[in-house]
């Protein structure tokens, strides 16, 4: 009769992945120490805690780490199962035996030494392993590592390849006490754990006693999770601690058997921080340790990762999350009031992402998003949300087409749909309004050189300089800061000389030239020429009577050279007629320091009716000049715009505060 052949481990290790992380690594160790608890436990079962010893002892300059223990020992049962690959005997306790053919993946030398009863006589056996030799037990090439107990086991690893060996060389005494603790967390919660000394270059440490200073446990509940096609029941430990090299960010460790697999995942995003305050002022992060058949089950053979999709991982982690969050209930409330705020100040900005709202307040919209969203992930997914929604209702819309009975009972619904994507787009417009105001009063501060801003920058905002009309489509131009109606006039010239050439000298070039052909509308005699000068914010170096120095004789002068030439040339070489009876208004912006208004005095300027600025009219020209400051006329595209701001805006956030209260 056939029999099955042993099983190939070279081949089975060939095929098995390992990369050079600081976790795999120490995973032979980690298997070592989880062998020896087994043993301790088998051994002593109820008193391990007290009589159950392991000892780790790792040398890193030329890198050597012996785990000792004093369970049962490799007795003949325990021996046997040792040389049998894929094991059983270990199943009941959640064993895959494969364990110790992972360290041939770190290590190139295995040593072993044993003590165990039988029949009363204490007997001894050392050896060494080796899968990659024949025969793979062999006499040790060098000395059986010590065995400081009168029945146990020891084994030590040697010579790490080189891959590792690099990993290795950087980890610090403490890593390898701290790593320990965090693998075999389980354990330390439960109690059922021997007692186990970490030895790092002749430094001692107790691994038990780090623990009890470090983890104190905050939740411990039993959980049934809905993973999508089945419910589980899982083991669930939540510990808040310091946050230090052990743990440094919030954590979900996920175990099987009782050991750690993976790395852990970090919740931080989730959380949407990355630590809480205590009250002496130290950070604490939470550490949540969950276990259970379905973790079981579901252990890769090398224990390194769980085979389990991602959906299910992350119902376990939100889940925990969801935990976490109601300790930190006074953080959850003041983060979703902050992010409540971004999401209202996001949508003030851009109206149309209102809509994808659908009647929801923003808090209760913002409590069903992920802790870590950012106003840029909000606004990707109201965005996303109104996509979709107009293109339902376009198909609905079409679908009702061909219809007409059903168009019918559509009629109001269509009717209120258009309503509100006019008024989203309405306040879209009005929170473009708001965002140049706000840039405009920006632009005339003090820059970062501590200087006053150029009026070049307002110029540009208001409209492109060295532009026209020609040129500078509608919503290019801002010309309703200084005037509703100068957005519509029929002409507009920017920095530009009114011949249309270039600059010659004595050119009269006013910052802005606009011209209103009333002929078009059959009231030619209504025709309208304004002219506007920026003055740099802050100046005060104004004298009456120079052609460079005075802004009101500079705005009269240009706008007489406009009568007398009667035409403006734009920017394409199009010719704008001015008609001999054109009315004529000049402004010049300015902040009004002593010596502007020391000149508008001498002009003979009278005050405007706010106190604000002056105005004059120049009979003998038939020009209307008007001095206004820079911070009047943004008060006053403020007051233009109340209303809509009030009205339109206001509306679509309401409250953010009194969402989340």
């Amino acid at each position: 009769m056939d029999h099955l052949k042993p099983a190939d481990m070279p081949a089975v290790l060939e095929r098995t992945p390992l990369r050079a992380t600081e976790e795999n690594t120490l995973l032979p160790i980690y298997e070592a120490i989880s062998n020896s608890i087994y043993a301790t436990q088998s051994r002593w079962e109820k008193e391990v805690a007290t009589q159950g010893k392991v000892k780790v002892e790792i040398k890193t300059t030329v890198f050597q780490a012996t785990i000792s223990d004093n369970g049962v020992g490799l007795n003949e049962v325990n021996y046997n199962h040792f040389l049998t690959p894929f094991t059983g005997f270990r199943l009941k306790k959640g064993g895959k035996g494969f364990g110790r053919f992972i360290a041939f993946k770190v290590f190139e030398s295995i040593v072993y030494v044993s003590k165990y009863k039988e029949k009363g006589d204490t007997k001894h056996r050392s050896f060494g392993f080796d899968i990659f030799q024949t025969p793979q037990i062999r006499n040790p090439e060098t000395s059986p590592p010590n065995l400081p107990y009168e029945v146990g086991c020891a084994v030590r690893y040697e010579l790490p390849k080189i891959s590792f060996q690099s990993v290795i060389d950087k980890l610090k005494p403490e890593d390898f006490v701290e790593r320990i603790i965090r693998y075999f967390l389980p354990f330390f919660l439960s109690g059922d754990m021997p007692q186990i000394k970490i030895t790092v270059d002749d430094a001692d440490f107790d691994a038990r006693a780090h623990f009890s200073d470090f983890f104190n446990s905050e939740i411990q509940k039993e959980l049934e999770i809905d993973l999508g096609d089945e419910r589980r029941d899982f083991q669930i430990n939540i510990s808040k601690v310091k946050k230090e090299r052990l743990f440094k960010e919030h954590m979900v460790l996920l175990f099987a058997d009782g050991r750690i697999i993976g790395s852990g995942r970090n919740i931080s995003g989730k959380i949407g921080n990355s630590y809480f305050e205590a009250p002496d002022g130290s950070k604490q992060i939470y550490i949540a340790s969950v276990s259970g058949k379905f973790l079981d089950e579901r252990a890769n053979t090398a224990r390194t990762e769980i085979e389990a999709t991602k959906e299910e991982i992350d119902a376990i982690v939100d889940e925990v999350t969801d935990i976490i969050l109601s300790l930190e209930l006074q953080f959850v409330k003041k983060h979703r009031f902050g992010q409540a705020n971004r999401v209202a100040s996001a949508i003030v900005r851009n109206p149309l992402l209102r809509s994808a709202l659908n009647g929801k307040s923003i808090s209760d919209y913002v409590s069903k998003k992920p802790m870590s969203w950012k106003a840029e992930d909000f606004v990707a997914d109201l965005a996303l949300q109104r996509f979709r929604g107009q293109s339902k209702w376009h198909e609905e819309f079409e679908a009702g087409l061909k219809t007409p009975q059903k168009l019918i009972e559509m009629r109001e619904r269509i009717t209120e749909q258009l309503d509100e994507e006019n008024k989203d787009a309405l306040a879209s417009y009005v929170a473009h309004r708001r965002s140049v105001i706000e840039l405009a009063e920006a632009t005339l501060g003090l820059q970062d050189n501590g200087e006053m801003s150029l009026e070049d920058m307002f110029h540009d905002l208001v409209h492109p300089r060295y532009e026209d009309s020609d040129t500078t489509k509608f919503y290019q131009h801002n010309l309703w800061l200084l005037d509703e109606k100068l957005s519509f006039f029929s002409y507009c010239s920017s920095d530009r000389t009114i011949h249309g050439g270039r600059r010659k000298k004595g050119d009269k070039v006013a910052d802005l030239v606009l011209f209103d052909d009333c002929s078009i509308y059959r009231e030619g005699d209504n025709d309208t020429v304004v002219l506007i000068e920026f003055k740099r914010p802050g100046r005060n170096d104004y004298k009456y009577g120079n052609p460079k120095h005075d802004p009101v004789q500079q705005a009269i002068s240009t706008a007489i050279q406009i009568r007398e030439t009667g035409r403006i040339i734009s920017k394409q070489g199009r010719t704008i007629s001015v008609p001999t009876g054109v009315r004529l208004y000049a402004y010049v912006v300015a902040d009004i320091e002593p010596t502007l208004r020391s000149i508008c005095e001498d002009h003979d300027m009278h005050d405007s009716w706010d106190q604000k600025g002056y105005y004059l009219y120049h009979g003998k020209k038939d020009i209307f000049v008007e001095v206004l400051s820079y911070d009047k006329l943004l008060q006053d595209a403020k007051k233009r715009n109340a209303a809509f701001f009030d009205v339109l805006l206001g509306e679509l956030v309401g409250d953010p505060s009194s969402q989340c209260n």
